[in-house]
């Protein structure tokens, strides 16, 4: 068994992944969002506050023209809008005249001295009407923050952090569910194929999962299997027929010799002439199966030049007359006139040759087989149509593969080999061109070849 993790644990580590980033990241990012709205908001409540001190001394100063002590506290008195804040009043030469909160014992109230860990410091000039400084404010922000601030902070980093562990959790849990249900049409589509592998074609199908994808997969492993299946029977009965075919000339053949050679039989001329025809007949079958190997190999090189397909199949249709005449079946033409196509004249030959003995040989006597020649898009199409017994729909679709008969039991009196429509085949796609072939059982066969324009 392979190296590696599972794909469902892939996935759920990919998801548990994703779920630490945005359980971190997401709460982090809105902390920090908050944080700047309320230190924001906190600057700027605190600059309308220091800008209303600033009007009311002002006005104070501008009444009384000269700074009164005891208006000046009630402005300045402890409150709770001046926390965390301390603030030193001046007069226009700079001495200090007031302070918030009052001066500690110690410090002789006459220096303003920024208290420690202060971060902010403001200095404002108070300037009248006329363009004469009263005085200055000056006012330095401390930290840490009070103890609301602090407080309001612990309460939102709190519950932001219970918010981020059960998104975290619940990701964590989804991510479980969904990747097991993403990887579970994976497993049994490998432990499909694995059975395919051992040879176990035929597979039962599954329920669909509503993922398309998923589906698709599981539909194309059960159509691989039937695929499979299929071609596995196609490769024994290629097997069958191959040693059938083999097999009945030799054995004649054999049998014949054998006989002779122990007294059994004369060796006459006739008997000895019958082995020949065996060895001819197996010869034949193996220049038959040479002859496609070469047609579907590499080796096939068509030479393609444009051909007036009425003449050239007039010829062919010429030569076939008289086979036709003697077994009792007729032969038509329906020829287009002026229909080009590029072929290969040797080449293309074989396939109609292939195509008329086919048809002679299943069409009853009293029959007939009809060839035509159409045009169509600019190129060539070649029909051969009998009125023989027609081909069984379950037999159809594989009459161009090798060896391959309607009637398994048909023997060698027939005449075919059962490669004659697959060198037909690959001579056709040689040439770029198309074949295929149409049957009603009892109602004859059409076979029809499309070539491309020249």
């Amino acid at each position: 068994m392979s190296r590696g993790r599972s794909l469902r644990t892939h996935l759920l580590a990919l998801y548990v992944l994703l779920a630490l980033l945005s359980g971190v990241v997401t709460p982090g990012l809105c902390v920090w969002l908050t944080l700047s709205g309320f230190q924001r908001y906190q600057i700027q409540r605190r600059q309308a506050s220091l800008d209303s001190l600033r009007d009311s001394l002002m006005s104070i100063y501008a009444e009384e023209g000269r700074w009164d002590r005891r208006r000046v506290m009630d402005i300045l008195r402890p409150s709770p809008q001046w926390m965390g804040m301390d603030i030193v009043l001046r007069n226009a030469e700079g001495s200090t005249l007031f302070t918030v909160p009052p001066p500690r014992p110690g410090r002789g109230g006459q220096e303003f001295k920024p208290p420690s860990g202060a971060v902010e410091r403001i200095h404002m000039d108070l300037t009248l009407m006329d363009g004469r400084t009263a005085g200055s404010l000056d006012v330095s922000h401390r930290l840490p923050p009070t103890r609301f601030e602090r407080e309001f902070l612990a309460y939102l980093t709190r519950y932001v952090l219970a918010g981020a562990a059960a998104m975290i959790a619940l990701a964590c849990g989804l991510g479980f569910v969904v990747a097991g249900g993403l990887s579970r049409p994976v497993v049994k589509a490998v432990e499909r194929t694995d059975r395919i592998r051992r040879g176990e074609y035929d597979l039962d199908p599954v329920r669909p999962t509503g993922i398309r994808e998923m589906d698709a997969l599981s539909r194309g492993v059960e159509e691989l299997g039937r695929s499979l299946a299929g071609q596995e029977r196609l490769r024994r009965r290629l097997m069958v027929d191959i040693a059938h075919e083999l097999r009945t000339p030799l054995t004649a053949a054999r049998t014949q010799i054998e006989a002779m050679a122990d007294g059994v039989l004369e060796a006459s001329p006739e008997r000895l002439a019958i082995c020949v025809s065996e060895m001819e007949r197996l010869g034949g079958l193996i220049e038959a199966v040479e002859s496609l190997t070469r047609l579907e190999g590499e080796a096939l090189a068509v030479r393609p030049e444009p051909t007036d397909m009425a003449v050239f199949l007039s010829s062919v249709l010429d030569a076939f007359a008289p086979l036709f005449d003697r077994g009792g079946v007729a032969l038509r033409r329906e020829l287009a006139p002026d229909v080009t196509a590029a072929i290969d004249p040797e080449r293309f030959r074989h396939v109609v040759d292939n195509l008329l003995s086919n048809a002679l040989r299943y069409t009853p006597q009293g029959g007939s087989v009809t060839l035509r020649l159409l045009a169509r898009e600019g190129g060539a199409v070649v029909e051969v149509e009998d009125t023989g017994p027609g081909i069984s729909e379950a037999d159809l679709p594989h009459i161009f593969e090798r060896f391959y008969r309607t009637d398994a039991s048909r023997a060698r009196v027939s005449g075919g080999r059962g490669v004659g429509l697959a060198i037909a085949r690959a001579a056709v796609e040689a040439h770029d061109g198309s074949i295929s072939a149409a049957s009603q059982p009892g109602r004859g066969s059409r076979f029809t070849v499309t070539l491309p324009p020249a």
